[in-house]
């Protein structure tokens, strides 16, 4: 007897999934410029981007991609950065998360948006496949504005890795 396919999980706001880390940054996160290392700011951006995949799916995730990474100011040692991770679509197995980092004088109290990236994550099954994600419920006007960022995004990658891959 064919057994039945499991009910899909439960639509989720990107409320319910957003995430915030912080780190204070160290003389040894520095470059040769005095300013912190571009991976230092992309692992903690990765790391909140995996906490918002896994609080949305309830499963293991992987990243897929980091895309779009924009560094618009340097961070320098002492500051507190935030990383600020938020769902902007979900498809089948896969949901696409946009980050923002802010840098924190803690002598001034100055904050700067300092990047933003883009990432896509994949919710893995106990077998290791990808697996199915809750669908995304769209409350404000921010999240549709992010969902069609994202639909756009997904769109020029499918190009590009048509193109690329030919």
């Amino acid at each position: 007897m064919p057994t039945e396919p499991p009910a899909p999980p439960a639509a989720r706001t990107p409320r319910e999934s957003e995430s915030v880390l912080g780190e204070s940054m160290m003389p040894d996160q520095l470059n040769n410029n005095g300013t912190v290392f571009g991976g230092a700011i992309l692992a903690l951006v990765d790391k909140v981007g995996g906490v918002v995949a896994r609080r949305h799916a309830r499963k293991p995730v992987v990243t897929v991609s980091i895309d779009r990474v924009e560094f618009r100011e340097p961070v320098f040692a002492g500051e507190y950065v935030v990383a600020a991770g938020r769902m902007a679509s979900a498809g089948r197995t896969s949901m696409d998360i946009v980050v923002t980092v802010e840098a924190e004088d803690l002598m001034t109290g100055v904050k700067r948006r300092t990047n933003r990236c883009w990432l896509t994550f994949v919710a893995l099954g106990t077998d290791g496949r990808p697996s199915p994600v809750p669908a995304l419920t769209l409350e404000t006007d921010e999240d549709r504005r992010l969902h069609d960022i994202a639909a756009r995004r997904r769109a020029r990658m499918l190009d590009d890795e048509r193109e690329e891959w030919s």
